[in-house]
């Protein structure tokens, strides 16, 4: 009897434990339930809607970009590209649509199935898809032109060409994975090359094979199963459109559109085009960068004139300023695609449409978008890119919503692109002004102690120039121009190389380099220094020669410097501020910036814009910059003293001059450059000169280049002759030669640059200042000699336009 309870006991305790362990198995299962049903529950229905809705999408245009006069420089030319979804090429789609289907119209039933029975029921739905796909095929070539054999083929070639790449991606996944697989196991890689080479398998290809086959005692089936998951990775050609029939003509791009959007008239969840898009691929185009200006060779001077006429074609034209596009989108287009849809709100406002389960952006980035990624075209790509139209709709109602689509908004720029072409054109080297004359005097030599030793710069080395013109009006911008514009690469790679590196083609010279004013600034050094209390009306301070008393050979006047003489020497008398700008005399502005000192100094720059941002939507705008290290705070008084002949710890770009020369015209008033006509009134801030100091600066600058002893009336030849700078008639010039220190440019360990930017400025107009011109000259010396002559082509190059 007690073995009797005993084993009673035991089998309870058993039947006990069983009862227990089914009640945890059940409350797993009815965990995931929930789980399935409470937390996923939102998910798959989701998922279930998404299957009910159709996003039909209708394409946009990106907005032109127009000159002043309205010429058209950047539009879009409209094509399509009509590309298929790789798994319905692959058969992929068939399979995966087929097993939803049959698993949606069993339902619940569906994990009751036995897998034979599930099988049959995959392959019973497949007629439907393939029939759908098939008839895909047929209408696209039907649609294009195109035969099936023609279509077939290139699907063929496309699956190919993808199955090739991921193949070969997976190869060397798979090798990488095993030799740190090898290496992991103490197998060194001079022994894995080893026994490679001992192996005798020519029937295998690949190094992966090798490597596996080598390798074979060491792999167990857990290893080889992590290695074939670590190197079978999905390609993005393999789950995106891939074009079948590229650049279709419009007509069959819409018609194809809307047959894709159409549901299989047999069952509406099936699409009757199934993975077809008609993706756009339109170019965008810029009709005025090739441009043939004829220049009047009788215009030009000394040396470089005939009595003839020239067609100059010039190519990228206005290119550092347009830009371009691409049609690659990137994850930083997107990501500033969104914070600009969070900080405009008017942007979100027209962009942003509420779906059936998320706001959608109708201007967001889909494969193969046009996108803009240099210049105007990618700073003002919110404005240019237009907003797609939508319908959405739901197969199982009647209900749509519906947005019509909206066309990018045009841009309007204050260049006029003839104005700049020939500007453009006066800067072709094989014109003569923009390359080295023995007229210039360039002395910059490889060996600066060896007077026999070669020049860095021999006559006839391209100059590479920048030139701005700014109506005094507005503020407007209507030429900016830099060279070399990148379109006459050199064949040679070596060559190539050294272009690019000492000429940097991609760079928008006009406000991308920071230059030192030099002496151009000294007639509103004069304007400053005088609303700031420092130098009186008319006032006048000797010309010594060099600025310390005992220190002959520091701070010295040019004119002291090349000819052991002064400017009161020159003028016969103490000069005053008038004679100093036209004498450009170095003693007279550093004694003003030693008056203004660091904090004078500064802010006087800050005044006519140094440091303030350009805002001309460019790329790599310089704002300027004052101090080492764009620290003004560092300024010294030494420095202080420099900066008041533009030397010294201060940068600023040809527009800054421009706009600095436009403010002195106005009579102290500034208004901010720019490029965009935006139809508004500028902005205008009074800088607070007085009109007699506004008078005696531009009577200095009069004097330059009319005077016949100006530093810009005449440029001397070698043989005795010479030619006046400006001669444009009845045009009124006010104008400031100026060269700025350079830094020393090498390659390869040689000198390839050397010498100062040769800078002139100048207002002109017919009895007031109407526009300003700044030039520079990289690396080219003397301002007078180099870019005056330039600077008077770009006041004929405005007669030409019928602006004077």
């Amino acid at each position: 009897m007690a073995i009797s309870r005993i084993v009673r006991s035991r089998i309870a305790r058993r039947l006990m434990l069983i009862v227990c362990l089914l009640g945890f198995g059940l409350l797993i299962l009815a965990g995931k339930t929930a789980h399935l049903t409470a937390i996923k529950g939102d998910e798959l229905l989701k998922v279930a809607q998404s299957k009910l809705v159709r996003l039909d999408w209708s394409p946009t245009v990106r907005g032109k970009i127009l000159d002043r006069k309205g010429r058209v420089l950047a539009h879009d030319r409209p094509s399509f590209d009509i590309a298929v979804d790789y798994p319905v090429m692959t058969g992929e789609w068939i399979e995966r649509e087929a097993a939803d289907r049959a698993r949606l119209d069993r339902g619940r039933e569906w994990s009751k199935l036995s897998r034979e029975l599930r099988e049959q029921l995959i392959e019973d739905a497949k007629p439907a898809y393939r029939a759908a796909v098939d008839r895909m095929w047929n209408v696209l070539a039907e649609e294009t032109g195109l035969s099936r054999a023609e279509i077939d083929g290139r699907r063929m070639d496309v699956t190919e060409q993808v199955n090739s790449m991921a193949n070969a991606v997976r190869r060397i996944r798979a090798e990488r994975e095993l030799r740190e697989f090898a290496q992991n196991h103490g197998i060194t890689e001079v022994e894995l090359e080893q026994r490679l080479a001992e192996l005798d398998r020519p029937d295998l290809e690949s190094t992966a094979e090798l490597l596996r086959e080598v390798l074979a005692q060491e792999i167990t089936v857990e290893v080889q199963r992590q290695i074939d998951k670590a190197s079978d990775i999905e390609m993005v050609e393999e789950r995106q459109p891939s074009v079948i029939v590229p650049e279709v003509d419009d007509d069959t791009g819409f018609r194809l559109r809307r047959l894709a959007e159409q549901s299989d008239p047999n069952d509406p969840t099936i699409p009757y085009l199934p993975g077809l898009a008609v993706l756009d691929s339109g170019q965008r185009e810029y009709p005025l960068t090739t441009i043939d200006v004829e220049i009047d060779r009788s215009l030009l001077p000394g040396p470089l004139s005939f009595p003839d006429k020239q067609l100059v074609t010039v190519s990228g034209v206005a290119s550092h300023i347009l830009g371009g596009v691409r049609r690659r989108v990137y994850r930083e287009d997107q990501e500033r695609r969104a914070e600009e849809l969070k900080q405009n709100e008017s942007l979100a406002n027209r962009s942003l449409l509420q779906g059936p389960s998320e706001l959608i952006d109708r201007g967001r980035y889909d494969i193969g978008d046009m996108v803009g990624n240099r210049g105007l075209e990618r700073n003002l790509e919110s404005t240019l890119r237009g907003m797609r139209g939508i319908r959405i709709r739901r197969i199982d109602q009647e209900e749509q919503i519906e947005r019509q689509r909206e066309f990018g908004n045009d841009v309007h720029l204050t260049l006029d692109i003839m104005l700049q072409a020939r500007i453009q054109a006066l800067l072709e080297p094989d014109l003569g002004l923009a390359r080295m004359q023995t007229w210039h005097h360039n002395r910059e030599r490889l060996d600066p102690e060896d007077p026999n030793s070669p020049l860095v710069m021999p006559v006839g080395t391209p100059l590479d120039a920048a030139v701005v013109v700014l109506d005094v009006d507005t503020g407007e911008i209507l030429s900016l121009v830099s060279t070399p514009t990148g379109g006459d690469l050199p064949a040679d790679p070596k060559e190539r190389e050294l272009y690019r590196h000492t000429r940097q083609p991609w760079v928008n010279r006009a406000v991308s380099v920071p230059l030192p004013p030099g002496s151009i600034v000294k007639a509103l050094v004069l304007c400053g220094a005088h609303s700031r209390g420092v130098v009186e009306l008319g006032e006048r301070i000797s010309c010594t020669g060099h600025f310390y008393p005992h220190e002959k050979e520091m701070l010295r006047c040019w004119i002291y410097k090349q000819f052991g003489t002064t400017h009161d020497v020159q003028f016969g008398h103490v000069i005053n501020g008038s004679e100093a700008i036209k004498g450009s005399c170095n003693i007279y502005f550093y004694t003003l910036g030693q008056r203004l000192g660091p904090k004078g100094i500064v802010d006087l720059y800050r005044s006519i814009g140094v440091g303030e941002p350009l805002d001309l939507h460019l790329d790599q705008m310089l704002s300027g910059w004052l101090g080492v290290r764009n620290q003004p705070e560092t300024i010294t008084e030494g420095e202080s003293i420099l900066m008041g002949i533009g030397q010294g710890p201060v940068a600023w770009t040809p527009v800054h001059a421009a706009d600095s020369f436009a403010t002195l015209a106005r009579g102290g008033v500034k208004i901010k450059p720019k490029i965009i006509a935006d139809g508004g009134a500028p902005e205008a801030v009074d800088l607070g000169f007085d009109p007699a100091i506004v008078d005696e600066a531009l009577h200095g600058l009069s004097m330059v280049v009319n005077d016949s002893d100006g530093t810009a009336h005449h440029v001397p030849l070698d043989n005795g002759e010479r030619f006046l700078m400006f001669d444009v008639p009845g045009v009124n010039i006010w104008g400031k030669t100026g060269t700025a220190t350079a830094p020393e440019l090498r390659f390869e360990g040689r000198v390839i640059r050397r010498g100062d930017h040769s800078w002139f400025v100048l207002l002109c107009g017919r009895g007031r200042p109407q526009y300003a011109i700044a030039v520079v000259a990289e690396y080219a010396g003397s301002g007078g000699r180099v870019s005056g002559p330039i600077a008077n082509q770009v006041v004929h190059a405005l007669v030409a336009e019928g602006y004077l």
